[in-house]
């Protein structure tokens, strides 16, 4: 179901619904994803699971909250560079929903079933005083699969991956980290400066009792529904 008459939702696109943008506040970025190719059938199957097997390999391996993933790409920030690059992947599994500080531009190949990008747009102190409010603003968009996409948005906004088939790898992805100190304090702040972060140490689950919410079957029907594609 492709949402066309929701006030915060805007599809764009030529010929076809390539392109969402989805309002998140007045103060803060929107989600933007757009499918900017499509591969061969079966190309996308393949280069997933070899790029999900070649990142095994890498020295900064990790695989925590159901995703696996590498950082590839060092700050520098005694050289006025913030920006860290990770591989990562989404396989058969639904990654933990999280959210975590700071900007994030995803470049994305989905396996040969596609996979769902789900947002909630509640708040931290919303979902911990009335989880049912993690419900209120979901939404789900799919993408099929052997296609190239992009996404940008801030990672302060509750997240989660997921293959669209549980029997087939969701994607494998590049994401940019534009600010890999930005919203950090503490001894997080100075991990990350003294360039020892990575995927899992900046991810933040939510709370069990949302989690525990969207194993409803009807909590995800009632969310906006949105499915993206290119000719």
């Amino acid at each position: 179901m492709v949402t066309t008459d929701r006030e915060f939702v805007k599809l764009a696109g030529p010929r076809s619904r390539s392109q969402v943008s989805i309002f998140t506040g007045s103060n803060t970025l929107p989600i933007e994803i757009t499918v900017t190719g499509k591969l061969p059938p079966g190309a996308g199957s393949f280069l997933v699971e070899n790029a999900l097997q070649a990142q095994k390999k890498h020295p900064e391996f990790v695989d925590e909250y159901n995703e696996p993933s590498a950082i590839i790409g060092k700050t520098s920030f005694e050289k006025d560079d913030p920006t860290a690059i990770y591989t990562f992947g989404v396989d058969t599994r639904d990654l933990t929903f999280h959210r975590h500080a700071g900007h994030r531009a995803i470049t994305g190949i989905t396996g040969g079933r596609g996979c769902l990008l789900k947002f909630s747009l509640c708040t931290v102190e919303e979902v911990m005083q009335t989880p049912e409010k993690f419900l209120e603003n979901l939404y789900i968009v799919a993408i099929p699969g052997d296609r190239v996409f992009v996404l940008r948005f801030s990672g302060t906004i509750y997240h989660q991956f997921c293959p669209a088939d549980h029997s087939e790898n969701g994607f494998f992805a590049v994401s940019v980290h534009t600010n890999e100190a930005s919203g950090l304090s503490g001894g997080l702040l100075t991990t990350v400066l003294s360039n020892k972060g990575n995927i899992p140490l900046l991810t933040e689950p939510v709370s069990d009792q949302a989690m525990q919410l969207l194993e409803n079957p009807a909590a995800l029907e009632a969310a906006v529904h949105i499915s993206l594609d290119i000719e």
